[in-house]
């Protein structure tokens, strides 16, 4: 891994958070995910109204470019400060949002299916004991309630090291 450090059940390394995600931190890393994107959304549709009057006093080539490229607009001087701004934040909240939200889901079919980045690449489904199971096995026995407070007391079952497959469960055909 590019952190050198050993992590238990490693599911991949967070450039974004600049650690690996895995056994112990899996749970925040999701709950990250929800929390971004479900705040990031909340920003963008209250700068919503806002915008759209902005982008309604002005042509729509221009709104255009304010959209996808507002230094370009605040550097020739097209736009203030204060709609660059907008338009700035706006955008970033949006992409945000929506980059969480992949990762999200993502991240939340991986975990229904009890599989790590890692496994889904090469098509591995070991451990899939069907989404209730692994719901538990990743989150929890309270995997419900830990999604709105991600440090509630939710002891995670096993030790990190060694995990029930779907064949000692008897989910797989012999």
């Amino acid at each position: 891994p590019p952190c050198r450090v050993c992590v238990l059940r490693r599911d991949h390394h967070c450039r974004l958070l600049g650690r690996c995600v895995g056994f112990r931190n899996y749970r925040p890393f999701l709950c990250l995910l929800l929390h971004a994107a479900g705040v990031l959304l909340h920003v963008s549709v209250l700068l919503g109204p806002a915008l759209s009057a902005l982008l309604r006093a002005h042509a729509p080539l221009h709104t255009a470019a304010l959209l996808l490229l507002p230094w370009l607009m605040l550097l020739t001087g097209r736009v203030s400060l204060a709609q660059f701004a907008l338009a700035f934040v706006t955008d970033t909240c949006v992409a945000g949002a929506l980059l969480c939200g992949a990762g999200l889901l993502f991240h939340g079919m991986l975990l229904l299916r009890g599989q790590t980045t890692w496994e889904w690449a090469r098509g591995q489904h070991s451990y899939d004991l069907g989404p209730c199971h692994n719901l538990q096995a990743a989150l929890g026995p309270r995997w419900v309630l830990v999604w709105l407070w991600p440090f509630l007391a939710s002891p995670l079952p096993g030790d990190g090291i060694t995990f029930q497959t779907a064949a000692d469960k008897g989910l797989v055909a012999s």
